[in-house]
């Protein structure tokens, strides 16, 4: 039997783990942390369950929502949001609507910037995309704080891997719905993804471990190194950060996180129905407001919020900016092979997903 090495243990090595075993791979799944899961973990506090950030599956792709329904059944959401836009006192939908425009008080300037705006092709950065998208107005309101203290960066013009707007639409019209031809979904279940990670752990062939340090790796073997010792393995599936694979030999790759509050209030809902998460563009250090009872299904007379700000104090989101990438793809080339693969949200240095993940790892897993 063939012996695969999956380092990390969140969604994406858990599942590679999992794939792997079903088709004949005995499995040595590794993970730092004293749980698995990473932030998919579902977390309780004062019995509602959350996790840290929403969460939820957000794929095109049916047969990724197939993979989990048939392991974890689902809840299919219609996916709303709002941003809070300070200077107008008001909420509006996200993605922009063109119905809401009329509400503005700055309405007028608005449809003179939109019928005048440039091409979005032809933009050199984020900023410029956003701008030429919608005009210099929304972009103000809705994108230009709220990036900028996303990514704690001092200009979205710093900013130029732009391929994305977010949500996939520049100025909506029709349904407010984001991405109703998306599969959006949540565990059925209050355990939520722990439901699912207990599954791959207890996989037969997978061997879970936890509160594993790799000390060091070697890609040529493959190998890893833990309390001294060298395993060896046919294939090494990581699903960490690259620079730290190679033990940062071409400089550190940089990363944003968040910072999580959770807070339980005495009212049975506090965000309006269809709505489930807020978006805060203006001067808020925070970023985001998730009602978890909305994703969870817990009922309970209180209800639980999330706030998230941002922070460089953990390692979630890679930068969309050009110089990061290509210094990730630097590693990623020189560490890759048959017998290696990095993977993931970190392995990739790109923002993705669950169900960016699970389609590569469905992908790539098939044509071993």
């Amino acid at each position: 039997m063939k012996k695969a090495i999956v380092v990390g243990a969140g969604m994406t090595g858990c599942t590679w783990a999992h794939l792997l075993a079903n088709r004949g791979w005995q499995v040595e799944l590794y993970e730092r942390a004293p749980t698995l899961g990473g932030g998919c973990q579902t977390l309780t506090y004062g019995g509602h369950p959350y996790t840290y950030g929403p969460r939820h599956l957000f794929t095109a792709h049916e047969e990724v929502f197939q993979y989990y329904q048939e392991r974890v059944p689902q809840r299919r959401l219609a996916h709303y949001l709002l941003t809070y836009v300070e200077a107008d006192s008001d909420f509006y939908s996200y993605p922009i609507h063109q119905e809401d425009i009329d509400r503005m008080p700055d309405r007028d300037k608005i449809r003179d910037e939109l019928t005048n705006r440039g091409d979005p092709a032809q933009a050199k950065n984020f900023e410029e995309y956003w701008v030429n998208s919608v005009g210099e107005t929304l972009y103000e309101k809705f994108v230009k704080n709220y990036s900028e203290k996303m990514w704690q960066v001092e200009s979205n013009a710093l900013i130029d891997d732009f391929k994305f707007d977010g949500k996939g639409i520049g100025l909506a019209t029709g349904s407010r719905e984001v991405r109703p031809d998306f599969f959006i979904s949540y565990p059925l279940s209050l355990g939520g993804w722990n439901d699912y990670i207990e599954i791959c752990a207890k996989t037969e062939n997978v061997n879970a471990h936890t509160s594993i340090n790799i000390e060091a790796f070697n890609v040529e073997k493959p190998a890893v190194q833990i309390a001294g010792d060298w395993h060896t393995c046919d294939l090494l599936i990581s699903s960490i950060s690259p620079d730290y694979v190679m033990d940062g030999v071409y400089g550190e790759l940089n990363y944003i996180g968040r910072d999580f509050i959770p807070v339980v209030l005495p009212v049975k809902q506090v965000i309006p129905d269809p709505t489930f998460f807020l978006h805060y563009a203006s001067g808020e250090t925070y970023t985001r407001v998730v009602e978890y009872k909305k994703l969870t299904g817990y009922q309970s007379p209180h209800t639980l919020i999330g706030i998230e700000i941002p922070s460089t104090r953990n390692k979630l989101y890679p930068y969309p900016i050009k110089v990061e990438q290509d210094l990730a793809q630097r590693y990623i080339d020189a560490m890759q092979s048959d017998n290696v693969l990095s993977v993931g949200r970190l392995g990739n240095y790109r923002y993705m997903d669950i169900g960016n993940v699970t389609l590569e790892a469905l992908e790539k897993v098939s044509q071993l």
